[in-house]
């Protein structure tokens, strides 16, 4: 996708070197003269095209060259020659050609039916860690069993995944258990492995060392007896590779490049087989990626091991340089899990899934996974714009969704009271204590002034006003924070909204106690102090956090403060050819506290207490408020950015500078856990082609890929960041010698597309972010559950009882799991009939036997795969469902 594109100068070296013998395609270093091993084997051509969904030109460009210059003369060389074949990379290549194309699908069944015709196992090639776990999973629901059902007769065993030099370390995982067994990637020294995930599953994958440059010594010269050249050069290379590791002696061949027209060989082939078995050479032919694959994996063969993620050093070109997209993405895989959850409850109290958005999830699904690696690129700002708009919408669904099936299940609760009721849903499958924010509607009412009552218990439950929106000269909104204790897993807890006799008057006049108190002097005081921590505020961030349960010091600002927002330079082009991410400086270098901004407190009533400050800075007005509960042990950072200048390399930082230094560094990955230093493939992903070296050992590449959250522990002190952006560091932006911890959030940076012809990502305007810090003793292990919330917020229902009536409790648990290791992931009915599906993941790599919670009638359980096929039946009894959950495993199973 990359590689010729940065300049004229790398276009000339790279494919100088690539026409040299035996650099580009060599396994581990191998330079062996000789082709002996080959002798009675064959060389099988895996003719291809690489795609991106946009990169050479916009996504209707790109769309049109994949129909008129790949698939459609694919199908005419078929046609005409029974041994030709052709595999295309992704499900979603499907998808479009039949649009397109709906007279064709006869020609493609049988060419598929016959192995000639390959489609790649998954929807689409993405950034693997950018996505959350279940937008992974969707790959493989919208891949592989979409495929198995458009094209009835055929398996798609094969995933291809080939231009991003970055691995998910549970994507074998999910792949092994879709049905999906190989897997075909570059950019990665050149090999035949087995890749595990931590559970033991495991997919073959074989890489050339580089999509591109493997093959271009045979397809890029004009003779076929050049081209003979080039195939004798890639038996010799992996000659020793393929005798010493016992492989069948059937060479892989890939003949791909970006936008590759399918390429034939007709007189190659004939003139080569016609003189193989004289000359001691090998049948060459054309095969499908599973055929060679299913060559290779042999019982006898050894593979080299790979387990672990492999960092992205590509991360910079969606998080940090595309903001707003990601920060939609991630709002839409989170609220479709939640939306999920909650519409099968629904579904299963109404007794009757007619009503299941079956189809709208499908389209949010496939809008909040269509963005691949091809973001920037030729005509890049269509294409990002494209992505962005793709995310939203599949957030306006989901959000659509889960508002809908929340309300319609307040409707089945029996309230022992008339009047307004708040309901609290917690979307996460253990019991939490956490704030909620409810806007109510009280236009023509008397009074502002409410308490919140727990329905259940009948005791006030401490509450503030925190926003109070006037229309028309009347206040007809108002908002109101409290925290919600103990709201069951995966369930709700109810609430009523009273009144007080009097309050405040429509003026604002006071009547009576109020749920807001006076901000003092005492409020503006540099030091605050609660049942959990104790902190100090200096001019542009907190000089200290102290944590009164553990008796420590969590900060130590000596040159960046707690939660301070600091700019660097930020020089990086996307997705550019580079062994490493390329690194922030100093010039330009800004800080908040340099201006020395002070501190306001906005807020300071029974629930919470808020501090604001405000800083024009060279480029943008930096807006932040710092918030500390009176029942929770957490303080939210909340930053805004606002008025970007559009500044070139420019990046924002936040910092939170800890009292640690060689701190166990563990953050949150689909599906997972990585410790820094542990968790990562063993050394350096290695030679791809050409001067492409990945020598950076995976375990030293940062900034890293993250999704909920990241902490950082050291001597039984253990603190964690719950994440809004999609990237962060430990290591001092600031001062790479600075042996401490700084954990970093990446907030956005102005880097520009590696493409010749691409665009910068200036990211001007507003950008807004959210962090809670927390504290605990141990490690990253008690802070699973924690650094989720911030993400999965709870959800609030208003609504007026006018009736009393028997119903559902009013503080109820749906579903649940035994176990703080487990995690169900999602909750949704099942794809082919009205079933129930669950999947749970363990995240601590422990052995458990989980006894599962339902609320709905059980007809039986069965162990399921990721895409819902090959039941087995599963014990359980009328309370639980019974299952043996091994160490950092996904398991899904069917409730009937």
């Amino acid at each position: 996708m990359r590689k010729f594109i940065i300049s004229t100068i790398i276009l000339c070296y790279a494919c100088s070197v690539n026409l040299q013998a035996q650099t580009n395609y060599r396994p581990h270093g191998s330079k062996n003269k000789d082709h002996s091993y080959f002798k009675k084997g064959t060389v099988n051509f895996i003719s291809s095209s690489h795609q991106d969904i946009a990169w050479m030109d916009s996504i209707a460009a790109c769309e049109k060259f994949r129909d008129e210059k790949m698939i459609t003369p694919a199908l005419a060389i078929m046609k005409v020659n029974p041994d030709y074949c052709f595999r295309v990379e992704d499900a979603l290549s499907l998808r479009e050609y039949l649009k397109r194309h709906p007279d064709r699908y006869n020609d493609i069944l049988k060419y598929t039916k016959e192995g000639r015709l390959e489609w790649g196992g998954t929807y689409n090639m993405p950034y693997e860690s950018m996505y959350d776990g279940e937008a992974l999973i969707r790959e493989t629901y919208l891949g592989r069993k979409w495929l198995k059902k458009m094209l009835p007769g055929c398996d798609f065993t094969i995933a291809s995944n080939e231009d991003v030099p970055g691995r998910a370390m549970q994507m074998p995982q999910i792949l092994a258990k879709a049905g999906i067994k190989y897997l075909d990637i570059s950019r990665h020294e050149a090999g035949i492995y087995r890749w595990y995930s931590p559970d033991g599953s495991n997919v073959l994958m074989y890489t050339p060392g580089h999509y591109d440059g493997s093959g271009r010594d045979i397809w890029d010269v004009k003779t076929d007896e050049e081209k003979k050249k080039g195939i004798i050069n890639h038996l010799n290379a992996w000659d020793v590779y393929f005798k010493t590791n016992k492989f069948k002696p059937a060479l892989p061949i890939l003949i791909s490049t970006d936008w590759a027209q399918p390429m034939e060989f007709s007189s190659l082939m004939t003139s080569w087989n016609k003189s193989a078995k004289s000359e001691g050479l090998p049948e060459l032919k054309f095969s499908s990626s599973a055929a060679s694959f299913k060559a290779l994996d042999a019982p006898n063969a050894k593979y080299e091991k790979l387990t672990g993620e492999r960092p992205n050093v590509w991360l910079y070109i969606h998080g940090p340089t595309h903001e707003h997209a990601l920060t939609a993405s991630r709002m839409a895989n989170r609220t479709l899990t939640a939306a999920e959850k909650f519409a099968a409850i629904n579904a299963t109290i109404q007794n009757d899934f007619s009503s299941y958005p079956e189809k709208d999830f499908t389209t949010a699904w496939e809008n909040a996974i269509y963005a691949d690696h091809g973001w920037g690129g030729k005509h890049g700002d269509m294409t990002d714009l494209t992505f962005r708009n793709k995310f939203e919408d599949a957030y306006t669904i989901a959000n659509n969704i889960l508002q809908k099936s929340l309300t319609s299940i307040t409707q089945s609760i029996g309230f022992n009271k008339k009047g307004r009721a708040i309901v609290v849903f917690n979307p996460l499958s253990w019991e939490r204590s956490d704030k909620v924010e409810v806007s109510v509607n009280v236009y023509g009412q008397d009074t502002l002034s409410y308490k919140i009552i727990d329905a259940a218990s009948g005791v006030e439950v401490p509450s503030q006003l925190i926003k109070a929106k006037p229309v028309n000269g009347s206040d007809e909104v108002i908002t109101l924070a409290f925290v919600a204790d103990k709201v069951p897993s995966l369930g709700y807890k109810s609430y009523y909204l009273q009144p007080y006799i009097n309050g405040l008057n429509k003026n604002g006049v006071p009547l009576a106690p109020t749920n807001a108190s006076a901000i003092d002097v005492k409020a503006n005081a540099n030091v605050y102090e609660n049942n959990f921590y104790k902190v100090e505020f200096a001019e542009g961030g907190l000089k200290s956090i102290f944590d009164k349960d553990l008796q420590t010091e969590l900060l130590e600002t000596p040159k960046l403060l707690g939660g301070e927002i600091f700019q660097l330079e930020s020089v990086g082009n996307g997705a550019g050819e580079f062994s490493d991410v390329q690194p922030v400086t100093m010039n330009g270098f800004e800080k908040v506290s340099q201006y020395k901004p002070k501190w306001n407190c906005v807020e300071y009533g029974p629930v919470r207490k808020t501090w604001e400050l405000t800083q024009q800075t060279k480029f943008a007005t930096i807006h932040q408020t710092v918030t500390l509960y009176d029942n929770l042990k957490q303080i939210d950072f909340k930053a805004e950015i606002l008025g970007f200048s559009g500044e070139r390399y420019r990046e924002y930082r936040m910092a939170f500078p800890l009292k640690q230094t060689q701190s166990k560094v563990a953050y949150e990955v689909p599906m997972g856990v990585v410790e820094v230093g542990k968790s990562e493939i063993k050394g350096a992903a290695g030679f791809s082609y050409g001067v492409q070296d990945y020598n950076t050992e995976c375990s030293k590449v940062h900034p890293r890929e993250v999704q909920d959250w990241f902490n950082a522990s050291k001597n039984n002190t253990s603190v964690t960041i719950s994440s809004s952006v999609a990237v962060f560091d430990w290591i001092d932006g600031t001062d790479t010698t600075n042996t401490s911890t700084v954990l970093q959030p990446i907030l956005f940076s102005s880097r520009k597309s590696c493409h010749g012809e691409g665009n910068y990502y200036l990211q001007t305007g507003n950008h807004s972010f959210q962090f809670s810090f927390t504290s605990n003793q141990g490690d990253w292990q008690n802070s699973v559950h924690s650094g989720k919330q911030q993400n999965q917020p709870l959800q609030s229902v208003v609504l007026d009882v006018n009736q009393l009536k028997s119903g559902l409790p009013l503080s109820f648990s749906f579903a649940g799991v035994t176990g703080d290791n487990l995690v169900i992931s999602t909750i949704k009915k099942s794809e082919d009939e009205n079933n129930i599906i669950m999947r749970l993941v363990d995240m601590q790599g422990k052995t458990v036997d989980a006894k599962i919670q339902w609320f709905g009638k059980i007809n039986g359980v069965n162990s399921t795969n990721i895409i819902e096929e090959e039941d087995k039946p599963l014990k359980n009894t009328n309370a639980d469902i019974n299952l043996k959950v091994k160490p950092y495993s996904i398991e899904t199973i069917r409730i009937k």
